[in-house]
């Protein structure tokens, strides 16, 4: 059996033949490299486990290349260190892979999904679970659950430090993933015990001004067909953003003028009835009714439309010189130097409250305009009182509803009403 100095002049050295050939090294016992007929070269170490009556054991290290062969020589170094010890290293290896094939991070969480998300999660489950997936597992891959320490952890919260609502998200469904698991007996304890949770969300008071909304509608012309459609009823009828791009054709009655959303599409699991106004039904009958199908399709057809982040960006730069013309017209109307405008940063979800509070300056009380956008006091209905709550203030939204639409169509056509534009401000 060959025996040498295993370092890299002596691996690259070695030439296949037409069997495995070996070379051992002569100062570490059991360390070798192994050269396959087709030129693949493999660290080894070769020990036993007791005396010359047991049998030899062959431990691969990993392949010349990725592996330098100084590397090689301290993990079998290493290795030795744990037969001295009387810890056989192959089955060491076997009880890791079976633990990362049980209790590895990304293998957990399919088991979290079937133990618990899917029946005590509610419908959000495949969302809590796509966050695991798409912020947490690409951090922890399959390290085994007992082996995660904070210092693991911390990453997956700093990358989202710029999106504070996901990164409190993140930290809910996490945090249940680790309670599970001790109440399983998976681990002792979680690591999360001893972390902080994210700060929560301030709340947002950004609403837009009647020129921003003016702007955002004509705007919404210049994107992409359907999103342009999209925004226009998002700001006609005051709904969810992913209530409005998932709506299928049959949640609508022409006739009613009616979107009949069901609690399983709801962001709060409740049914929710939303009139329509003559700006809502205009961009629907714009589309073409149908009687199946997405209202906003993406570009296959089979899937709404998605990619938010882009449409957003998009329209915000289609604002801007919308804005800049409506300040220049009034700086000459006024007789004053122009200036240059910025847009101050927004968020979709703004509409919504800039809805709500033009609907108080036009006399609706809040209860009625918190119905409007399906946010409810309470908790669940069932029975009676559930088919109540879904009738319960559907006349005075839809006046409510009108009645921004009324003011939206004269916002947008370019009327001059000064006193709506105090109202909205001023709210």
């Amino acid at each position: 059996m060959p025996t040498g100095t295993v370092n890299k002049r002596s691996v690259d050295a070695l030439r296949p033949a037409g069997r495995d050939l070996f070379l051992w090294d002569d100062e570490l016992s059991g360390f070798g490299v192994k050269v396959t007929p087709k030129g693949i070269k493999t660290y080894l170490f070769q020990y036993r486990m007791g005396g010359r009556e047991t049998p030899t054991r062959r431990y691969t290290i990993g392949r010349h290349g990725p592996l330098a062969p100084d590397r090689a020589r301290q993990i079998a170094k290493d290795l030795a260190f744990k037969v001295h010890q009387d810890v056989d290293p192959i089955e060491e290896k076997k009880a890791r892979e079976r633990l990362a094939a049980t209790m590895g991070f990304s293998s957990y969480v399919q088991s979290f999904t079937e133990g618990y998300l899917k029946t005590d999660w509610g419908d959000s489950w495949p969302q809590a679970k796509r966050q695991l997936e798409m912020h947490v597992v690409p951090h922890l891959a399959d390290k085994p659950l007992p082996d995660i320490k904070p210092t693991h952890i911390n990453p997956v919260f700093d990358a989202l430090r710029d999106r504070p609502a996901l990164q409190r998200n993140v930290w809910a469904v996490l945090s249940k993933l680790f309670t599970w698991a001790v109440e399983r007996d998976d681990v002792p304890v979680s690591p999360l015990a001893k972390m902080a949770a994210p700060r929560g969300v301030k709340r947002r008071k950004r609403i837009l001004s009647p020129d921003e909304i003016y702007a955002c509608w004509h705007a919404s012309f210049g994107l992409t067909p359907p999103r342009g459609a999209y925004i226009r009823l998002l700001i006609a009828t005051l709904q969810r953003r992913s209530e409005v791009a998932e709506l299928p054709w049959t949640e609508l009655d022409q006739t009613k003028a009616l979107w009949s959303l069901p609690g399983e599409r709801a962001k709060n699991d409740q049914d929710h009835l939303v009139p329509l106004n003559a700006l809502a039904m205009g961009e629907l009958g714009g589309l073409g009714w149908k009687r199946r199908g997405i209202v906003f399709p993406s570009a296959t057809g089979k899937t709404p439309i998605s990619n938010f982040s882009d449409t957003k960006a998009n329209l915000d730069k289609l604002m801007l010189p919308v804005l800049q013309e409506l300040a220049d017209k009034r700086a000459d109307a006024l007789g004053e130097e122009r200036h240059n405008v910025t847009l101050e940063p927004w968020r979709v979800h703004d509409i919504r409250r800039t809805g709500t509070t033009q609907m108080q300056a036009l006399g609706f009380p809040i209860e009625v305009t918190e119905r409007v956008i399906n946010h409810h006091e309470g908790g669940e209905a069932s029975g009676i009182r559930a088919v109540y709550n879904l009738y319960e203030y559907a006349e005075e939204k839809r006046r409510a509803l009108e009645a921004w639409g009324v003011w939206l169509g004269r916002l947008i056509a370019g009327a001059d009403d000064a006193s709506n534009v105090v109202a909205l401000k001023r709210a």
